[in-house]
């Protein structure tokens, strides 16, 4: 994957992520900030930030639950290196459906 590419679907995980939680936003207390590659959710559990780095080709997760994760992009699904889903990690702890993407 080139750098395009890669910069093209992680906007689009990340804009996908936050459009997710403000659609549902009746149903949870989730404060939403998107600012360039940066999104922060402010959680009655603490803060997380998902961002892009384009360097590595990876979407960084700081969870204030389970700690920080990098993910990289294969077949169609962002995976860290033991195998866990960037989506399965916030629909568990954020108790939101992310898996349709």
């Amino acid at each position: 994957m080139n750098n395009t590419e890669f910069s093209k679907i992680a906007d689009i995980t990340i804009a996908y992520i936050a459009d997710t939680i403000e659609e549902q936003d009746k149903e949870v207390s989730i404060d939403v900030d998107l600012q360039g590659d940066i999104l922060n959710l402010d959680t009655d559990e603490g803060i997380y930030v998902i961002n892009k780095q384009s360097a590595a080709k990876e979407i960084w997760l700081s969870s204030p639950v389970s700690g920080p994760y990098h993910f990289f992009y294969e077949q169609g699904k962002w995976k860290n290196r033991v195998g866990l889903e960037l989506m399965a990690i916030l629909t568990e702890e954020l108790d939101i459906d992310f898996n349709n993407v």
